[in-house]
Protein backbone atom coordinates (compact mmCIF):
# COMPACT_ATOMS: atom_id res chain seq x y z
CA UNK A 1 0.00 0.00 0.00
CA UNK A 2 1.51 3.08 -0.84
CA UNK A 3 1.32 6.48 2.00
CA UNK A 4 -1.04 8.27 -0.38
CA UNK A 5 -3.72 5.58 0.03
CA UNK A 6 -5.32 5.94 3.73
CA UNK A 7 -5.49 9.33 4.49
CA UNK A 8 -7.37 10.45 1.53
CA UNK A 9 -10.41 7.59 2.37
CA UNK A 10 -10.07 8.70 6.67
CA UNK A 11 -11.13 12.51 5.32
CA UNK A 12 -14.51 11.73 3.76
CA UNK A 13 -15.27 8.63 6.34
CA UNK A 14 -14.75 11.05 9.32
CA UNK A 15 -15.99 14.09 8.51
CA UNK A 16 -19.76 12.77 8.68
CA UNK A 17 -22.64 14.39 10.96
CA UNK A 18 -22.93 12.75 14.05
CA UNK A 19 -26.42 12.81 13.43
CA UNK A 20 -25.83 9.96 11.47
CA UNK A 21 -24.42 8.05 14.08
CA UNK A 22 -26.75 5.11 13.50
CA UNK A 23 -25.78 4.21 10.05
CA UNK A 24 -21.94 4.78 11.56
CA UNK A 25 -22.49 2.12 14.46
CA UNK A 26 -24.21 -0.09 11.46
CA UNK A 27 -21.42 -0.10 9.05
CA UNK A 28 -18.54 -0.67 12.15
CA UNK A 29 -20.56 -3.37 13.21
CA UNK A 30 -20.06 -4.85 10.06
CA UNK A 31 -16.21 -4.17 9.87
CA UNK A 32 -15.78 -5.40 12.93
CA UNK A 33 -14.70 -9.27 10.99
CA UNK A 34 -12.58 -7.51 9.05
CA UNK A 35 -10.53 -5.39 11.26
CA UNK A 36 -10.40 -8.73 13.60
CA UNK A 37 -8.84 -10.16 10.03
CA UNK A 38 -6.36 -7.34 9.97
CA UNK A 39 -5.32 -7.82 13.34
CA UNK A 40 -4.43 -10.84 12.43
CA UNK A 41 -2.85 -11.05 9.45
CA UNK A 42 -0.56 -7.44 10.13
CA UNK A 43 -0.54 -6.57 13.43
CA UNK A 44 -0.20 -9.95 15.66
CA UNK A 45 3.06 -11.66 14.20
CA UNK A 46 4.71 -8.79 16.22
CA UNK A 47 2.53 -7.70 18.97
CA UNK A 48 1.72 -10.96 20.65
CA UNK A 49 3.24 -12.73 23.95
CA UNK A 50 5.59 -14.86 21.88
CA UNK A 51 7.36 -12.79 19.73
CA UNK A 52 7.17 -9.11 20.95
CA UNK A 53 7.35 -5.90 19.30
CA UNK A 54 10.24 -3.25 21.07
CA UNK A 55 7.87 -1.34 22.93
CA UNK A 56 5.71 -4.81 24.57
CA UNK A 57 2.55 -3.96 23.16
CA UNK A 58 -0.28 -6.86 22.83
CA UNK A 59 -2.18 -6.50 19.61
CA UNK A 60 -2.76 -10.20 19.63
CA UNK A 61 -6.21 -10.26 19.41
CA UNK A 62 -9.05 -7.72 18.48
CA UNK A 63 -12.16 -7.32 20.57
CA UNK A 64 -14.07 -4.14 20.65
CA UNK A 65 -15.78 -5.44 23.70
CA UNK A 66 -12.89 -5.42 25.74
CA UNK A 67 -10.77 -2.52 23.70
CA UNK A 68 -11.11 -0.31 26.99
CA UNK A 69 -9.19 -2.80 29.26
CA UNK A 70 -6.08 -1.53 26.81
CA UNK A 71 -7.17 1.73 25.45
CA UNK A 72 -3.84 2.93 25.79
CA UNK A 73 -2.04 0.29 23.67
CA UNK A 74 -5.17 0.37 20.82
CA UNK A 75 -4.97 4.47 21.23
CA UNK A 76 -0.67 4.38 20.13
CA UNK A 77 -2.50 1.66 17.53
CA UNK A 78 -4.99 3.93 16.19
CA UNK A 79 -2.65 6.63 15.68
CA UNK A 80 0.58 4.50 13.99
CA UNK A 81 -1.99 3.16 11.56
CA UNK A 82 -3.34 6.70 10.87
CA UNK A 83 -0.27 8.38 10.29
CA UNK A 84 0.87 5.13 8.20
CA UNK A 85 4.20 4.64 10.42
CA UNK A 86 2.94 1.00 11.23
CA UNK A 87 3.27 -2.33 9.92
CA UNK A 88 6.86 -1.50 9.94
CA UNK A 89 9.47 -1.20 6.76
CA UNK A 90 9.29 -5.02 5.06
CA UNK A 91 6.24 -6.08 6.59
CA UNK A 92 3.35 -6.55 5.06
CA UNK A 93 0.71 -3.82 4.77
CA UNK A 94 -3.14 -3.69 5.00
CA UNK A 95 -4.50 -2.03 1.66
CA UNK A 96 -6.32 1.24 2.26
CA UNK A 97 -10.21 -0.58 3.09
CA UNK A 98 -8.46 -2.23 5.56
CA UNK A 99 -7.25 0.15 7.53
CA UNK A 100 -9.89 2.55 7.30
CA UNK A 101 -12.20 -0.55 8.57
CA UNK A 102 -9.66 -0.91 11.54
CA UNK A 103 -9.52 2.22 12.40
CA UNK A 104 -13.08 2.70 12.25
CA UNK A 105 -13.34 0.35 14.76
CA UNK A 106 -10.93 1.14 16.70
CA UNK A 107 -12.50 4.16 16.93
CA UNK A 108 -15.95 3.00 18.25
CA UNK A 109 -14.58 0.51 20.86
CA UNK A 110 -12.59 3.21 22.30
CA UNK A 111 -16.43 4.82 22.94
CA UNK A 112 -16.04 8.04 19.77
CA UNK A 113 -19.58 7.04 18.49
CA UNK A 114 -21.01 7.15 22.67
CA UNK A 115 -22.69 10.98 22.60
CA UNK A 116 -20.43 13.19 24.18
CA UNK A 117 -21.40 15.61 27.06
CA UNK A 118 -23.91 17.84 26.96
CA UNK A 119 -22.27 21.69 25.82
CA UNK A 120 -20.64 23.87 28.43
CA UNK A 121 -22.59 26.90 29.68
CA UNK A 122 -22.58 30.16 27.75
CA UNK A 123 -20.47 31.45 30.72
CA UNK A 124 -18.36 28.49 30.60
CA UNK A 125 -17.84 29.03 27.23
CA UNK A 126 -17.27 32.82 27.52
CA UNK A 127 -14.05 32.12 30.31
CA UNK A 128 -12.88 29.36 28.26
CA UNK A 129 -12.76 31.04 24.92
CA UNK A 130 -10.95 34.08 26.69
CA UNK A 131 -8.13 32.31 28.09
CA UNK A 132 -7.87 30.01 25.15
CA UNK A 133 -7.00 33.18 23.00
CA UNK A 134 -5.98 35.80 25.18
CA UNK A 135 -4.78 34.34 28.12
CA UNK A 136 -7.58 36.79 29.89
CA UNK A 137 -10.80 37.30 30.95
CA UNK A 138 -13.33 37.97 29.00
CA UNK A 139 -14.34 41.33 26.99
CA UNK A 140 -17.87 42.80 27.66
CA UNK A 141 -18.81 41.58 23.79
CA UNK A 142 -18.16 37.79 24.87
CA UNK A 143 -19.88 38.76 28.32
CA UNK A 144 -22.73 40.64 26.63
CA UNK A 145 -23.66 36.68 24.33
CA UNK A 146 -22.79 34.98 27.33
CA UNK A 147 -25.43 36.80 30.07
CA UNK A 148 -28.07 36.13 27.12
CA UNK A 149 -26.70 32.67 26.28
CA UNK A 150 -25.53 32.60 22.75
CA UNK A 151 -22.64 31.26 22.87
CA UNK A 152 -24.18 27.48 22.62
CA UNK A 153 -24.83 28.85 19.12
CA UNK A 154 -22.17 27.48 16.73
CA UNK A 155 -22.32 30.41 14.51
CA UNK A 156 -22.71 32.94 16.89
CA UNK A 157 -19.53 31.56 18.73
CA UNK A 158 -17.48 30.84 15.56
CA UNK A 159 -17.67 34.97 14.97
CA UNK A 160 -16.83 35.35 18.75
CA UNK A 161 -13.64 33.32 17.65
CA UNK A 162 -12.82 34.91 14.48
CA UNK A 163 -13.07 38.49 16.01
CA UNK A 164 -10.85 37.64 19.13
CA UNK A 165 -8.21 36.01 16.76
CA UNK A 166 -7.90 39.62 15.09
CA UNK A 167 -7.52 41.47 18.43
CA UNK A 168 -3.45 41.56 18.87
CA UNK A 169 -4.27 39.64 21.79
CA UNK A 170 -4.69 36.69 20.55
CA UNK A 171 -0.65 36.93 19.78
CA UNK A 172 -0.47 34.89 23.63
CA UNK A 173 -2.18 32.37 22.04
CA UNK A 174 0.51 31.42 19.23
CA UNK A 175 3.24 32.38 22.20
CA UNK A 176 1.82 29.76 24.62
CA UNK A 177 0.46 27.32 22.52
CA UNK A 178 1.93 27.04 19.12
CA UNK A 179 5.56 28.24 20.23
CA UNK A 180 6.00 25.32 22.97
CA UNK A 181 4.09 23.04 20.69
CA UNK A 182 6.15 23.35 17.80
CA UNK A 183 9.22 23.61 20.13
CA UNK A 184 9.90 26.64 19.38
CA UNK A 185 10.26 27.95 22.65
CA UNK A 186 13.40 26.67 22.67
CA UNK A 187 14.47 28.51 20.21
CA UNK A 188 16.59 31.42 22.68
CA UNK A 189 18.80 28.55 23.70
CA UNK A 190 19.74 27.24 20.23
CA UNK A 191 22.58 29.48 19.44
CA UNK A 192 25.32 28.71 16.48
CA UNK A 193 28.91 29.03 17.12
CA UNK A 194 29.70 32.73 14.88
CA UNK A 195 32.82 31.01 14.63
CA UNK A 196 30.88 28.69 12.05
CA UNK A 197 28.04 30.78 11.08
CA UNK A 198 29.82 34.46 10.98
CA UNK A 199 26.37 36.19 9.68
CA UNK A 200 24.22 34.93 12.53
CA UNK A 201 23.39 37.19 15.07
CA UNK A 202 20.58 37.36 17.94
CA UNK A 203 18.79 40.03 15.31
CA UNK A 204 18.28 36.47 12.67
CA UNK A 205 17.06 34.41 15.09
CA UNK A 206 14.12 37.23 16.20
CA UNK A 207 13.49 37.69 12.60
CA UNK A 208 13.12 33.62 12.45
CA UNK A 209 10.83 33.69 15.28
CA UNK A 210 8.64 36.30 14.23
CA UNK A 211 8.04 35.26 10.67
CA UNK A 212 6.63 32.03 12.24
CA UNK A 213 4.36 33.91 14.65
CA UNK A 214 2.98 36.37 11.80
CA UNK A 215 2.66 33.07 9.70
CA UNK A 216 0.31 31.60 12.43
CA UNK A 217 -1.57 34.15 12.81
CA UNK A 218 -2.26 34.66 9.07
CA UNK A 219 -3.46 31.46 8.73
CA UNK A 220 -5.86 31.81 12.19
CA UNK A 221 -7.38 34.93 10.62
CA UNK A 222 -8.02 34.03 7.80
CA UNK A 223 -9.53 31.10 9.13
CA UNK A 224 -7.74 28.10 6.87
CA UNK A 225 -7.32 24.66 6.96
CA UNK A 226 -5.32 23.70 9.46
CA UNK A 227 -3.35 21.42 7.00
CA UNK A 228 -2.11 24.84 5.06
CA UNK A 229 0.61 25.18 8.11
CA UNK A 230 2.34 22.86 5.68
CA UNK A 231 1.74 23.79 2.61
CA UNK A 232 1.11 28.00 2.19
CA UNK A 233 2.72 29.68 -0.28
CA UNK A 234 3.75 32.85 1.18
CA UNK A 235 5.83 33.84 4.67
CA UNK A 236 6.20 36.90 5.82
CA UNK A 237 10.10 38.48 5.63
CA UNK A 238 11.94 41.74 6.46
CA UNK A 239 15.30 42.25 4.28
CA UNK A 240 17.57 40.64 6.81
CA UNK A 241 15.47 37.20 6.78
CA UNK A 242 15.45 37.31 2.80
CA UNK A 243 18.96 37.67 2.73
CA UNK A 244 19.32 34.63 4.79
CA UNK A 245 16.64 33.05 2.54
CA UNK A 246 18.10 34.32 -0.74
CA UNK A 247 14.93 35.83 -1.92
CA UNK A 248 15.63 39.00 -3.64
CA UNK A 249 13.27 42.00 -3.64
CA UNK A 250 12.53 42.87 0.03
CA UNK A 251 14.05 45.74 1.56
CA UNK A 252 14.02 47.59 4.76
CA UNK A 253 13.60 46.13 8.90
CA UNK A 254 9.79 45.90 8.13
CA UNK A 255 8.22 42.57 7.81
CA UNK A 256 5.70 41.96 4.68
CA UNK A 257 3.78 38.86 3.44
CA UNK A 258 6.03 37.73 0.77
CA UNK A 259 4.78 34.65 -1.80
CA UNK A 260 7.16 32.51 -2.27
CA UNK A 261 8.34 31.50 -5.51
CA UNK A 262 10.53 28.27 -4.50
CA UNK A 263 8.38 25.76 -3.24
CA UNK A 264 11.18 24.63 -1.10
CA UNK A 265 10.28 27.26 1.67
CA UNK A 266 6.29 26.57 1.43
CA UNK A 267 4.97 26.21 4.77
CA UNK A 268 6.60 25.56 8.48
CA UNK A 269 9.07 23.16 7.00
CA UNK A 270 10.84 25.84 5.11
CA UNK A 271 11.11 27.87 8.11
CA UNK A 272 14.51 28.67 10.00
CA UNK A 273 12.95 28.96 13.57
CA UNK A 274 11.73 25.29 13.00
CA UNK A 275 15.36 24.32 11.27
CA UNK A 276 16.84 26.11 14.10
CA UNK A 277 14.94 24.51 16.37
CA UNK A 278 16.14 21.21 15.19
CA UNK A 279 19.14 20.79 15.14
CA UNK A 280 22.36 20.94 17.51
CA UNK A 281 24.09 23.87 18.45
CA UNK A 282 25.95 25.34 21.63
CA UNK A 283 29.29 24.47 23.76
CA UNK A 284 31.24 26.04 21.09
CA UNK A 285 30.42 22.55 18.77
CA UNK A 286 30.42 22.54 15.27
CA UNK A 287 26.22 22.87 14.76
CA UNK A 288 24.84 20.09 12.69
CA UNK A 289 21.37 18.78 11.58
CA UNK A 290 20.03 16.44 12.94
CA UNK A 291 17.67 14.21 10.90
CA UNK A 292 16.94 11.82 14.27
CA UNK A 293 16.31 15.12 15.85
CA UNK A 294 14.13 16.64 12.76
CA UNK A 295 11.99 12.91 11.55
CA UNK A 296 10.82 13.20 15.81
CA UNK A 297 9.47 16.82 15.38
CA UNK A 298 7.94 15.59 12.51
CA UNK A 299 6.52 12.45 13.60
CA UNK A 300 4.91 14.03 16.62
CA UNK A 301 3.94 17.68 15.47
CA UNK A 302 2.23 16.23 12.06
CA UNK A 303 1.23 12.42 12.11
CA UNK A 304 1.09 12.39 16.24
CA UNK A 305 3.17 8.90 15.91
CA UNK A 306 5.48 8.14 18.88
CA UNK A 307 8.65 8.20 18.15
CA UNK A 308 10.49 4.59 18.41
CA UNK A 309 12.45 4.06 21.68
CA UNK A 310 16.16 4.76 21.70
CA UNK A 311 18.15 0.90 21.08
CA UNK A 312 19.94 0.91 24.38
CA UNK A 313 23.98 1.37 23.64
CA UNK A 314 23.45 2.99 20.21
CA UNK A 315 26.85 3.47 18.49
CA UNK A 316 27.94 6.93 19.07
CA UNK A 317 28.63 8.96 16.12
CA UNK A 318 31.31 11.98 15.60
CA UNK A 319 29.52 15.08 16.59
CA UNK A 320 32.38 17.35 14.66
CA UNK A 321 31.36 15.49 11.36
CA UNK A 322 27.68 15.41 9.30
CA UNK A 323 25.68 13.39 11.08
CA UNK A 324 23.30 12.34 8.66
CA UNK A 325 26.04 10.28 6.74
CA UNK A 326 27.12 8.53 9.78
CA UNK A 327 23.54 7.74 9.91
CA UNK A 328 23.80 5.68 6.61
CA UNK A 329 26.50 3.34 7.20
CA UNK A 330 25.38 2.12 10.49
CA UNK A 331 25.02 -1.63 10.99
CA UNK A 332 21.65 -3.22 9.76
CA UNK A 333 21.36 -4.30 13.47
CA UNK A 334 20.25 -3.20 15.70
CA UNK A 335 20.09 -0.12 14.28
CA UNK A 336 18.85 0.66 10.44
CA UNK A 337 15.92 -1.74 10.97
CA UNK A 338 14.83 0.97 13.46
CA UNK A 339 16.25 4.02 11.87
CA UNK A 340 14.57 3.07 8.68
CA UNK A 341 10.82 3.52 10.18
CA UNK A 342 11.73 7.15 10.74
CA UNK A 343 15.23 8.67 9.46
CA UNK A 344 13.76 9.38 6.18
CA UNK A 345 11.68 12.57 7.46
CA UNK A 346 15.15 13.46 8.46
CA UNK A 347 16.67 13.09 5.65
CA UNK A 348 14.87 15.33 3.42
CA UNK A 349 15.48 18.00 5.27
CA UNK A 350 19.15 18.04 4.55
CA UNK A 351 19.11 20.88 2.31
CA UNK A 352 18.51 23.00 5.49
CA UNK A 353 21.87 23.79 7.36
CA UNK A 354 21.60 24.00 10.79
CA UNK A 355 20.22 27.87 10.91
CA UNK A 356 18.17 27.11 8.17
CA UNK A 357 19.83 28.72 5.06
CA UNK A 358 19.43 26.12 1.66
CA UNK A 359 22.60 24.57 0.93
CA UNK A 360 23.76 21.69 -1.99
CA UNK A 361 26.94 21.00 0.27
CA UNK A 362 28.10 20.14 3.66
CA UNK A 363 31.25 19.60 5.03
CA UNK A 364 31.71 15.59 3.96
CA UNK A 365 30.34 16.63 0.05
CA UNK A 366 27.20 17.14 -1.39
CA UNK A 367 24.27 16.63 0.31
CA UNK A 368 21.88 13.84 0.27
CA UNK A 369 18.52 13.98 0.54
CA UNK A 370 16.79 10.57 -0.41
CA UNK A 371 15.06 8.18 1.86
CA UNK A 372 12.47 5.52 1.48
CA UNK A 373 9.19 5.91 3.63
CA UNK A 374 7.80 2.94 5.94
CA UNK A 375 5.62 1.89 3.17
CA UNK A 376 8.85 2.09 0.23
CA UNK A 377 7.73 5.33 -0.82
CA UNK A 378 11.01 6.61 -2.13
CA UNK A 379 11.57 10.24 -1.62
CA UNK A 380 14.53 13.22 -2.25
CA UNK A 381 14.37 16.36 -0.37
CA UNK A 382 11.78 18.55 1.14
CA UNK A 383 9.20 19.39 -1.72
CA UNK A 384 8.64 15.40 -1.75
CA UNK A 385 8.86 14.71 1.84
CA UNK A 386 5.98 17.34 2.15
CA UNK A 387 3.55 15.95 -1.05
CA UNK A 388 4.22 12.52 1.02
CA UNK A 389 3.36 14.23 4.31
CA UNK A 390 -0.09 16.05 2.62
CA UNK A 391 -1.17 12.86 1.82
CA UNK A 392 -2.01 12.18 5.79
CA UNK A 393 -4.06 15.31 6.46
CA UNK A 394 -6.56 13.72 8.94
CA UNK A 395 -3.16 12.65 10.86
CA UNK A 396 -2.75 16.49 11.38
CA UNK A 397 -6.26 17.57 11.77
CA UNK A 398 -6.33 14.68 14.93
CA UNK A 399 -2.50 16.09 16.32
CA UNK A 400 -3.47 19.44 16.43
CA UNK A 401 -6.80 18.49 17.45
CA UNK A 402 -5.26 16.78 20.58
CA UNK A 403 -2.79 19.33 21.71
CA UNK A 404 -5.77 22.35 21.70
CA UNK A 405 -7.91 19.80 24.06
CA UNK A 406 -4.69 19.28 26.14
CA UNK A 407 -4.39 23.35 26.09
CA UNK A 408 -7.58 24.29 27.13
CA UNK A 409 -7.84 21.68 29.83
CA UNK A 410 -4.56 23.22 31.24
CA UNK A 411 -2.33 19.99 30.24
CA UNK A 412 0.78 20.17 28.51
CA UNK A 413 1.31 19.86 25.23
CA UNK A 414 4.83 18.99 24.62
CA UNK A 415 4.35 15.37 25.32
CA UNK A 416 3.48 12.91 22.61
CA UNK A 417 1.57 10.24 24.29
CA UNK A 418 -2.06 10.63 24.22
CA UNK A 419 -4.92 9.70 26.43
CA UNK A 420 -7.82 7.63 24.84
CA UNK A 421 -10.07 10.21 25.97
CA UNK A 422 -8.39 12.94 24.12
CA UNK A 423 -7.76 10.87 20.83
CA UNK A 424 -11.69 10.29 21.25
CA UNK A 425 -12.01 14.06 22.06
CA UNK A 426 -10.65 14.95 18.68
CA UNK A 427 -12.11 12.87 16.74
CA UNK A 428 -15.77 13.58 17.99
CA UNK A 429 -14.64 17.44 17.58
CA UNK A 430 -13.39 16.77 13.47
CA UNK A 431 -16.43 14.27 12.71
CA UNK A 432 -18.95 16.64 13.28
CA UNK A 433 -17.94 19.19 10.91
CA UNK A 434 -18.01 18.68 6.54
CA UNK A 435 -14.71 21.17 6.50
CA UNK A 436 -12.00 21.63 8.75
CA UNK A 437 -11.26 25.59 9.82
CA UNK A 438 -9.45 26.99 12.95
CA UNK A 439 -12.59 28.69 13.99
CA UNK A 440 -14.70 25.84 13.73
CA UNK A 441 -12.10 23.79 15.93
CA UNK A 442 -11.52 26.00 18.70
CA UNK A 443 -15.41 26.29 18.97
CA UNK A 444 -16.10 23.68 19.45
CA UNK A 445 -13.21 22.77 21.97
CA UNK A 446 -14.32 25.49 24.26
CA UNK A 447 -18.35 24.39 23.83
CA UNK A 448 -17.01 20.78 24.88
CA UNK A 449 -16.93 20.05 28.86
CA UNK A 450 -13.28 18.86 29.75
CA UNK A 451 -13.03 15.12 29.90
CA UNK A 452 -11.09 13.24 32.64
CA UNK A 453 -8.08 12.39 31.57
CA UNK A 454 -7.58 15.05 28.77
Amino acid sequence: MRIVSTAVVLVSVFSGDLRSLRADQSTEQRSVPAAESTVANYCSGCHNGVMRSPTGVLLDRFDMARMSESADAWTRAYRQVQAGTMPPVGAPRPDRTASERLLASIESGLGANVAPPADASSREIAARLARLLWNSEPDASLLEDAQRDRLTDAATLERHVQRMLDDERARAFVTRFFFPWLRLDQLAGAEPNTAHYPGYDVSLRDAMQTETELFLLSQLREDRDPIELWNANYTFLNEQLARHYDVAGVSGPQFRRVVLSAPERAGLLGHASVLMATSKHGDGAVPYTSPATRAVWIRTRFLGAAAPQPFPNAQPVKPELPITPQTRTLPAQPCVTCHQNFFPLGYALENFDPIGRWRTHDQAGPVDASGTFVDGTPTNGVIQLRNVLLQRPDAFRTTVTEKLLLYAAGQPVHDSRVSPQTLVGARQVLRAMTTARWSAIVAAIVRSKPQPGA
